[in-house]
């Protein structure tokens, strides 16, 4: 089938609009559990060092980084999505990070490297964003970063900020993941009712006609030198936000508690502001990228993420938390929209995994950036942590030297066309 074929084939027959609907609320539901499971450490990891006694704040970051390590597994995920269609790899997907949060909650109270485990596994299945592939794939072209948005921002309702220290208090901090597993793996149900998107079903009768059985070695032989180097420059503009995001997340309550001299309740609330700025900045970015472009959303997010960081560091009041949660949830939504639009249907699910895998040195790097910088922790310790984590939000501003595409209002066929 060739690319006018294709094209029309995908765009006259769009999906209807209680189907679009269905499945931007599905998908960001599955976002919901992932930021959940993401950010709900900012209120956890006190817990957990108080819990276990035998370990402190610097300890517990350091061990955070090496299992990390489990997450560079994430580029299986977006194979079984190419392979197998994008509705396996949500089911896996909801599985894994439903199956490791639940048990979590069962047993992982009991031992601290029993909790490690399931913990790093519970990480190995967040941030994979494959939820953004079925949106990206199903949308038309002038409301795909509109329908992506819209989902993030499901996804960025504040449960970890609202829920948190209630379930904590209520039936033990182990819950705050056990619970939010429970409910993940309950959306099984309405996965039922998701359909495989058109693209990737049209892509696979192309290989049936061939005769071809799709392997992943397959997969990876079709990319070009084009798209290697996309994935690495995308790959690497992912790692230092996941750089930046890692060290603010771990150490934020640490910081305004035992430095700002916060009660865990009065943080508590500002995390509420914080985590309502990641919703604005959501919808903030999606309208961005649909008027303006991708570009100007991708500078808008990077260079505010840096600045607010540098306040953090200057100031220390909440407001530049806010202001960097705001901009950091702008900077995730410019990606998840972005790196999928960059590869082919038959490549997709691999190549933003790939690129996932690149930013996942990110769960090392940042856990033990953080350790080494609070060997002891000051106001000193901290103001070095957020200035650092600021320069590292605007390095991938080097990165527009290759990356100068603007895919705005185009077809994903188009996009394609363009960009070989």
């Amino acid at each position: 089938m060739d690319f006018m074929t294709t094209e029309t084939v995908n765009e006259s027959r769009p999906r209807s609009k209680k189907y679009m609907i269905y499945l931007v609320s599905f998908m960001g539901l599955i976002a919901l559990v992932d930021n959940y499971l993401s950010l709900i450490e900012t209120t956890a990891i006190p817990k957990i060092v108080n819990h276990f006694g035998s370990i402190d704040l610097q300890g517990f970051l350091f061990w955070q980084g090496i299992f990390g390590i489990l997450a560079f597994l994430v580029f299986l995920i977006g194979g079984a999505a190419d392979l197998w269609g994008r509705k396996i790899g949500i089911l896996i997907l909801l599985i894994l990070m439903g199956g490791s949060a639940l048990l979590i909650g069962i047993v992982g109270h009991l031992n601290f490297w029993v909790f490690m485990i399931f913990y790093a596994m519970v990480i190995l299945g967040t941030n994979v964003n494959l939820w953004t592939i079925p949106i990206s794939e199903e949308s038309p072209p002038k409301r795909r970063a509109f329908n992506g948005s819209l989902a993030f921002l499901i996804g960025l309702i504040p449960l970890y900020a609202l829920v948190g220290e209630v379930i904590a208090d209520g039936i033990g901090w182990q819950w705050m993941y056990g619970l939010m597993g429970a409910f993940g793996l309950l959306l099984i149900v309405g996965w039922i009712f998701m359909k495989e998107t058109k693209r990737w079903s049209t892509h696979r009768e192309e290989f049936k006609v061939k005769k071809q059985r799709i392997k992943f070695k397959e997969i990876i032989n079709q990319f070009t030198s084009r798209d290697w180097l996309l994935v690495v420059v995308l790959g690497s503009i992912y790692l230092c936000w996941n750089i930046a995001f890692r060290m603010a997340t771990s150490t934020i309550a640490s910081f305004y508690v035992n430095i700002q001299g916060f009660t865990p309740e009065r943080f508590e609330t500002i995390l509420i502001f914080g985590g309502a700025a990641t919703i604005l900045g959501a919808l903030s970015i999606g309208i961005i990228m649909d008027k303006l472009g991708r570009i100007i959303a991708f500078i808008f997010s990077s260079v505010g993420a840096a600045l607010s960081y540098l306040g953090l560091s200057l100031h220390g009041h909440y407001v530049f938390m806010v202001f960097t949660y705001f901009f950091m949830a702008c900077f995730l939504g410019f990606l998840l929209v972005y790196i999928p639009e960059m590869f082919s249907t038959e490549k997709r699910g691999t190549a933003t995994s790939l690129s996932l895998t690149i930013s996942r040195i990110g769960y090392v790097v940042g856990p033990l950036i953080a350790s080494a910088i609070l060997f002891v922790e000051t106001a000193t310790t901290y103001l070095i942590l957020f200035i650092v984590a600021g320069a590292i939000a605007l390095v991938p501003i080097i990165s527009l030297i290759v990356i100068k595409y603007e895919p705005k209002g185009k077809t994903l066929e188009k996009i394609q066309e363009e960009i070989k």
